[in-house]
């Protein structure tokens, strides 16, 4: 099942990680299942390499690509489901430049 965009969910650095981090949630299931999803700022910064590799550009970036990198975590969830790692007990996806290309 694909992982569907909540356009309330607002981007947060996570800056110990160098990600940007925004919620999804998994299609149909029923109650409400939130996936923390979290794309590294090396990442981001592929998607426009003429912006700075920090939080200013990883959140420009972010906002301008939004829909590719939301694409992206529904692909990876789709191919290998939720990371090992919870993010604070929630289930969570991690994107790298591989994820993105």
């Amino acid at each position: 099942m694909p992982l569907v965009s909540d356009r309330k969910s607002k981007p947060l650095s996570h800056s110990n990680s160098r990600a940007i981090g925004f919620w999804m949630s998994v299609e149909g299931r029923s109650p409400n299942q939130p996936v923390r999803v979290l794309v590294s700022y090396e990442a981001l910064s592929e998607l426009d390499p003429t912006n700075v590799q920090d939080l200013h550009g990883a959140l420009e970036n972010f906002d301008q690509f939004r829909s590719e990198v939301e694409s992206a975590a529904s692909r990876k969830f789709d191919r290998v489901g939720f990371d090992p790692d919870k993010y604070e007990g929630m289930p969570a996806i991690r994107l790298t430049t591989d994820d993105l290309a």
